[in-house]
């Protein structure tokens, strides 16, 4: 994932773990739908069956470190007798100490079910949807090196392979590899000067041998102003293989800027920016937590070319972070609670593919953890549109200059968000969960604008230490303005959560 002129952001944070955590489960639960197809033409209601093992494991041991959610979603349809097995659900990332504190690797997985088109009817749970979906799976493998060179600097060698997969259709390299160092001077302190260099080289592999590669590198000098504030100046090279500018290049020079302020404890603010040939990429995130809150918000706009960054991920817990490896106990609290969901919940529909893509995001959220109430809002706005032209005789669709099929994206694609989410404690093991989403989906290249609310209830109590019980119901209504879908739906749930120790 190219980000632009400041450095990658964390993914998560860590919560306070002192050995490996593991923990098996099954998940089972009834449903019944007044409109399992998601139409309005044809409503069908049926009751839907779910039993789903899980498993998850935790560790932030200094030398493996992980965090892993695996399940396989089991339905069936009981009036129709339809049945879908197993849906896998993934999200995995660790790293772990190889050769002493200087050979590591790092691995990560995802893999999910996501809306295939934004026309189509849109799930808030696409993995538990019988339409519109598709199934994604994005791995990645990447060791890494680091040392010094005596007393001068210290370098970080690294090296990514990802492979994406699934049954969208959609442009995905078979193989994507990225080889990059970073080079940071040693300063001891003596002076408020610093300096980095980096450089990346990424090899795109699509079908029939066809390859797209990027090049980038910088050179970035800081200057400390005092111990809360950092300013840092750039100049970076980009080159992306089809992605042109209006003179026709490829390729550029640009400078760059941006800073580091952290006044305080509680707050945290930074920003960058940076000219390419292709325009101004950026980034900026500010976070704030007091004893029981903590917000953030972020923005970032770049050339993104790699297909689980154009998923659009939505991670409260990166947001509000403040940084890399800053822990946030309010975060992990709500995470903890059920309130808010783990790193990696995908928003994305119709949009997959590691082909560039220029992306424009801002997202927003606030958490409040009390002993009774919790509360949190979250909302993000998302503009990707894809950047580079292929060959007519290449056979890849799904980007400018293809061809569009299967539900393939190739175009523009707004999308923006919000969603409030209520918890009331009623005692030590009961809670009730209100939930409420909006999201707002537009394209003019799949020629849809689609509005889709859904507003869910539910009660859940602990029966005993390893097994929870719940239940409540669900109401879901999208409209179109243009040529997309509309329907609505109403379903009462309950289930059964059991874990073995």
């Amino acid at each position: 994932m190219w980000a632009g002129a400041a450095g990658a952001q964390g993914s998560g944070i860590a919560s306070p773990v002192e050995r490996p955590v593991l923990f098996p489960g099954v998940r089972a639960s009834a449903t019944y739908s007044d409109n399992v197809l998601h139409t309005q033409a044809n409503k069908t209601g049926d009751l839907i069956l779910e039993v789903s093992p899980y498993i998850t494991a935790q560790s932030n041991a200094p030398r493996a470190t992980y965090n892993l959610f695996y399940q396989i979603r089991n339905f069936v349809r009981v009036d129709e007798g339809e049945t879908d097995f197993f849906r896998h659900a993934l999200n995995g990332r660790g790293s772990f100490a190889l050769y002493e504190d200087k050979l590591w690797v790092d691995l990560y997985g995802y893999a999910g079910t996501i809306n295939a088109s934004a026309a189509g009817p849109i799930a808030f749970d696409p993995g538990a949807s019988f339409v519109n979906t598709a199934n994604i799976r994005v791995f990645s493998v990447s060791p890494w090196y680091r040392d010094r060179l005596g007393s001068l600097a210290t370098y970080q060698l690294r090296y990514t392979a990802t492979n994406t997969s699934g049954n969208t259709g959609l442009t995905t390299a078979r193989l994507n590899q990225i080889g990059s160092a970073i080079v940071d001077g040693i300063n001891d302190g003596s002076s408020p000067w610093s300096w980095r260099w980096h450089g990346e080289f990424q090899q795109l592999q699509f079908a029939d041998d066809f390859t797209r590669n990027r090049r980038g590198s910088g050179v970035t000098l800081y200057y400390r102003v005092n111990p809360e504030l950092r300013v840092f100046g750039t100049y970076d090279y980009d080159q992306i293989d089809g992605l042109r500018n209006r003179d026709g290049d490829d390729f550029g020079y640009g400078p760059g800027a941006g800073f580091e302020w952290r006044p305080n404890a509680r707050t945290s603010l930074s920003a960058s920016a940076s000219h390419r040939y292709y325009g101004t990429v950026s980034n900026a995130q500010a976070t704030y937590s007091a004893r029981r809150a903590t917000m953030g918000l972020t923005w970032s706009r770049s050339v993104l070319t790699s297909a689980d960054a154009s998923l659009l991920f939505f991670d409260p817990a990166s947001i509000a972070s403040g940084g890399l490896g800053n822990v946030n106990p309010i975060m992990a609290n709500l995470i903890a609670a059920g309130i808010v969901l783990p790193a990696g919940t995908a928003l994305t529909q119709g949009l997959v593919t590691d082909a560039a893509v220029f992306d424009r995001r801002l997202t927003a959220f606030y958490g409040l953890q009390g002993g009774t109430n919790s509360l949190t809002f979250s909302a993000y706005y998302s503009n990707r549109e894809s950047a580079t032209t292929f060959a007519s005789t290449v056979a890849i669709t799904g980007i400018r200059g293809g061809i569009t099929t299967a539900g393939v994206f190739d175009g523009e694609l707004r999308q923006r968000g919000l969603a409030v989410n209520y918890q009331h404690r009623l005692d030590a093991r009961s809670r009730i969960d209100v939930l409420l989403n909006r999201s707002v989906v537009d394209s003019t290249a799949l020629q849809a604008n689609t509005h889709l609310v859904t507003l869910r209830g539910g009660y859940t109590t602990e029966l005993t230490r390893d097994t929870t019980a719940f239940g409540g119901f669900r109401r879901t209504q999208q409209t179109s303005g243009d040529g997309g879908t509309r329907y609505d739906e109403n379903a009462i749930f309950g289930g059964v959560d059991m874990r073995f120790r």
